[in-house]
């Protein structure tokens, strides 16, 4: 599946707590589809996560699986922060823009990274170390 199929498939998609399929997902759910369907791999998707972890438990046990970038690309995850605590992931789908699905909102859409910034106070980008 190509990256704007992908999108144009997960538009305006539910959030849904711990969700990963094409129905209803929320941050987490939405980059283990992408890369499952876009980039060809398959996440260390947490076996316990579709049952209740927090965002914080998942970021943390995957992290060690992610690089720091300073220069995102395309493929590439913001990990957005209240504090030092992550509260929110996207992919970065194209200079500045990202894909996310954020309860609040209810839906996956594209937002300006900038954008998101004033809701979450500090990004951080990552790549996946083991491509």
């Amino acid at each position: 599946m190509t990256k704007s199929e992908f999108i144009s498939r997960v538009i305006g998609k539910p959030w849904s707590d711990r969700a990963c399929n094409f129905d209803m997902m929320d941050c987490w759910g939405l980059v283990v589809l992408y890369y499952r369907h876009v980039i060809g791999e398959e996440l260390h998707h947490l076996s316990d996560y579709e049952s209740g972890s927090d965002f914080v438990t998942c970021h943390d046990a995957e992290t060690q699986h992610w690089l720091p970038v300073v220069s995102p690309v395309s493929g590439d995850i913001a990990v957005f922060y209240h504090g030092d605590v992550p509260q929110h992931i996207g992919i970065i789908v194209s200079p500045g823009k990202c894909l996310h699905s954020r309860g609040e909102s209810g839906c996956v859409m594209v937002d300006n990274i900038q954008s998101l910034n004033r809701l979450y106070k500090k990004v951080e980008y990552k790549r996946h170390g083991t491509f």
